[in-house]
């Protein structure tokens, strides 16, 4: 059996297993009722301009604590039993693959574990000589819809400051379908808004009231 890695997967060995047709049309989450507050939105434009000339130069260590943690702290998304996981291991073996590795973040229920997945970012990097976390979100969304009733999962990919949202479907045939929301850059502050109210609304989702 071969064993592939969500960290050093090519997107030529997860299409040699798997039928991922890409949508001609933007994946777009509802935002329309999210708000933000006023206090927020100058944290957001503070942390920018504390990180702006020097997003490009930080590790991606570096880039995920000082830069994308805060983002991604600014919303508590425990709720109904499902909260963050962060460098959780996650495994599936298929007929002729086992497909593992290490997720930077997931939203799942769970206490002492993760169990049935709901969402994914992956993976802090740069650049894309670093890496291709788009590629690996697909793979972790795979293992979490096989692993699981679901038939679609959500996840997000970055970039360095750039961020994208994605969805990806399985019907009845084995056939994954996937969709792309447009490129955020979350060192403009309209952008990082509409981050912040993606973020919100993959809340919302699980989350009602």
């Amino acid at each position: 059996m071969e064993n592939l890695s969500f960290g050093t997967i090519t997107p030529q060995e997860l299409l040699k297993h798997f039928e991922i047709i890409q949508e001609n049309k933007k994946f777009n989450l509802d935002t329309e009722e999210i708000k933000i507050s006023s206090e927020l939105k100058n944290r957001f434009l503070a942390l920018i301009s504390e990180h702006e000339f020097e997003l490009d130069r930080y590790l991606e260590e570096e880039l995920k604590m000082l830069f994308i943690a805060p983002i991604i702290n600014s919303i508590s998304f425990s709720c109904n039993g499902v909260k963050p996981w962060f460098e959780r291991a996650l495994r599936f073996d298929f007929e002729n693959i086992s497909l593992s590795g290490k997720t930077d973040f997931m939203l799942a229920k769970g206490q002492i574990e993760p169990k049935n997945p709901f969402f994914f970012i992956q993976e802090y990097k740069k650049s894309i000589p670093n890496g291709d976390p788009k590629w690996q979100v697909v793979s972790e969304m795979i293992v979490a819809i096989e692993s699981s009733d679901s038939k679609e999962m959500i996840g997000s990919y970055i970039f360095g400051q750039y961020w994208h949202f994605v969805m990806l479907k399985k019907d009845p045939n084995s056939k994954y379908t996937l969709a792309i929301s447009q490129s955020y850059d979350s060192l403009k502050i309209d952008d990082l808004v509409l981050i912040y109210k993606n973020l919100q609304a993959v809340k919302s989702l699980y989350c009602k009231g």
